[in-house]
């Protein structure tokens, strides 16, 4: 039966056989191509870096627009007739106004109610506070002799009158206030930026919160209320987290110490603002703009060119390496200018003691140039502590005044308690004693000097 397939040849036989083993699949492999010459790569590299740099490009102007145009409602024209000019490389001086502004009692008019020049050095990236008293008195534009916190006021309701039609009230009240103030100071004031209380809370808000180092209790029987009414507050002593509406009582309240201190609190809350600013980075901070744009709004006023990019750039290069411990806080105070005269409630300086001041405000700070006087206080409970630590400071070139016990002989930690505003000298002996730095007065100490520094159990040796 199967002779006809045994007589066929060898090779169809072969062919008829069916195969019914695995079905192997052969790869084709791709061509051999030569490796993309150097010339090719590195067009490719420039390609890439090209659009890198034309994307960030295109951000950057995306930022500076929204930035220019979530600042450009809170810029006003300057209404001096002739402000002073701000060559490169001198600084900026700027005044800035807190304002008491009641729209529900009129009658009341509108007041500024803290004064603070706010110095910026863009070659040493350096910034400089200098509060002046509301009770200080001045020669006032059509008045005379009269408080410097009326200046506001009178150019609010004078303004068409003072700089021409078409000026608004806040113009007016900001344009006679740095007047004012550039005259007694007998310095030039560039740029003036008013803000109301609620503003104030708002941008802190927005920041949420601020932390607050609190030097020693606090306990104001008659913080005035918006009603005219009066309530208790109180601060105890330490670091704390404030919202805006906290912080605000904290930077207004007086009747616990005096409206010396009370600057003193105010310039603690600004470097406060600045610290959480600087926390958050350049980016962070960008991103923050819309937000304390819509805080401002309505709020906020100023001179100051914040669309301009040249002045967007510096404060930007201030910022990014300011150390918010390093600002230098200045005032006039009894402290600083003893030689003061009280007319009633208000407050004549000595024009002498007001231009040193002055000068120590604008020179870049330095233990040489602050000349602090310190004083040491045991705190530690140990016989002879504090006495040795004064030799050893003295040694090192410091002016130090007779030791003393602190009202405490328990402390655990050492403190540098800068009491007027002596940044550089405050830091130089943080770092020789490896101890925190607090602004103020240290609790039940009836300061002398400028810096007090409190030993704890930390220096014992």
């Amino acid at each position: 039966m199967n002779e006809p397939y045994e007589n066929e040849p060898r090779d169809r036989r072969s062919r008829n056989r069916a195969y019914t083993g695995d079905t192997i699949v052969m790869r084709r492999h791709a061509p051999v191509t030569a490796p993309p010459s150097r010339r090719s790569i590195w067009r490719r590299i420039r390609r890439a870096l090209l659009a890198g740099v034309v994307l960030l490009a295109l951000l950057i102007a995306l930022a500076y627009w929204q930035f220019a145009a979530a600042v450009a409602p809170l810029i006003v024209a300057d209404s001096r007739p002739f402000p002073p000019l701000n060559p490169p490389g001198t600084g900026v001086n700027i005044l800035l106004i807190g304002v008491d502004e009641r729209p529900d009692h009129p009658e009341e008019g509108v007041r500024s109610d803290t004064l603070i020049v706010v110095h910026l050095d863009t070659i040493g990236r350096r910034v400089s506070l200098l509060s002046i008293p509301r009770d200080t008195r001045v020669e006032l534009r059509d008045i005379g002799p009269a408080k410097i916190n009326v200046a506001y006021g009178y150019g609010y309701a004078a303004a068409g009158k003072l700089y021409g039609e078409g000026v608004t009230p806040a113009q007016g009240g900001m344009a006679l206030t740095a007047e004012t103030v550039g005259q007694f100071l007998d310095l030039p004031i560039h740029y003036t930026a008013q803000i109301n209380f609620d503003g104030f809370a708002r941008v802190i808000d927005a920041l949420g919160g601020v932390t607050i180092d609190v030097p020693r209790r606090i306990v104001d029987d008659a913080y005035p209320t918006p009603d005219f009414g009066t309530v208790r507050v109180e601060f105890e002593p330490g670091p704390q987290r404030m919202d805006g509406a906290r912080a605000l009582i904290y930077a207004r309240t007086r009747h616990a110490d005096s409206d010396f201190e009370r600057a003193g609190r105010q310039q603690q809350v600004i470097r406060a603002v600045v610290d959480e600013l600087r926390a958050r980075g350049p980016l962070g901070a960008a991103l923050l703009v819309p937000a304390l744009g819509r805080a401002l709004d309505g709020a906020f006023t100023t001179t100051l060119p914040l669309s301009r990019l040249d002045m967007i750039l510096g404060i930007g290069w201030i910022t990014t390496g300011l150390d918010p411990a390093a600002i230098g806080q200045y005032r006039l105070a009894p402290d600083t200018a003893p030689n003061f005269r009280e007319i009633g409630s208000d407050i004549l300086w000595d024009p002498a003691e007001v231009r040193a001041v002055v000068r120590d405000f604008l020179a870049a700070p330095g233990v040489e140039t602050e000349q602090a006087r310190i004083q040491v206080l045991n705190g530690a409970g140990v016989a002879g502590l504090a006495r040795r630590v004064s030799g050893e400071l003295e040694a090192a070139g410091f002016t130090v005044v007779p030791a003393a016990d602190a009202p405490r002989s328990d402390m655990p930690d050492t403190i540098v308690y800068d009491v007027t505003g002596k940044p550089a000298t405050a830091r130089r002996l943080a770092t020789l004693l490896h101890a925190g730095i607090r602004r103020g007065v240290p609790d039940g100490v009836n300061p002398t000097v400028d810096i007090i520094v409190v030993l704890g159990r930390d220096q014992v040796k």
